[in-house]
């Protein structure tokens, strides 16, 4: 196995399509090899180079594209909110297809935005635009307590059950 590690990191950067000219090359590279050298060690499969190169190349990309859709999201929250940030939340939507428009093709939403308070519409916000239903997922986004998250949950049930009777 001598020489594979870097067939292997290689492999996986072309099979990201992560070209050498790109900024993140050589970090990805790094991470490449350290991440080989975790599996390495991990691998616990048949003595076969086939194998474990086969357990070591998956275990690579895996990270490797998890390292990439992190950074991925981000660059879409700092381009998501405005550098201002003492306008609201709500007017910190960048992009043409904004949540007021999504609102308006959803009756029962629209009439839900329209009696919540601020702190609700944060939870609104990350509930249906952002679709993340991991009320802990919010939570990391928005530095809320789940706790607390939970309760607007159950305000917002209740105001849900008004607009429907």
């Amino acid at each position: 196995m001598q020489g594979d590690h870097k067939v292997v990191i290689y492999g996986v950067l072309k099979r990201l399509n992560i070209q050498r000219n790109t900024t993140q090359y050589d970090d990805l590279m790094q991470e490449g090899f350290i991440i080989f050298a975790k599996k390495y060690y991990q691998y616990q499969g048949v003595d076969d180079d086939k194998q474990r190169l086969a357990y070591l190349y998956q275990g690579v990309y895996w990270h490797l594209l998890d390292q990439l859709r992190k950074a991925s999201r981000n660059i879409q929250k700092i381009e998501f909110m405005a550098v201002d940030s003492q306008d609201s939340w709500e007017n910190q939507l960048i992009d043409e297809y904004s949540f007021e428009s999504e609102l308006s093709h959803n009756e029962l939403l629209n009439q839900l935005w329209k009696i919540s308070s601020d702190t609700e519409k944060k939870l609104i916000y990350y509930r249906y635009y952002e679709g993340i239903d991991n009320m802990c997922e919010i939570s990391r986004h928005t530095h809320i307590s789940t706790k607390t998250l939970n309760k607007w949950r159950k305000s917002l049930r209740k105001k849900i059950n008004i607009i429907k009777n």
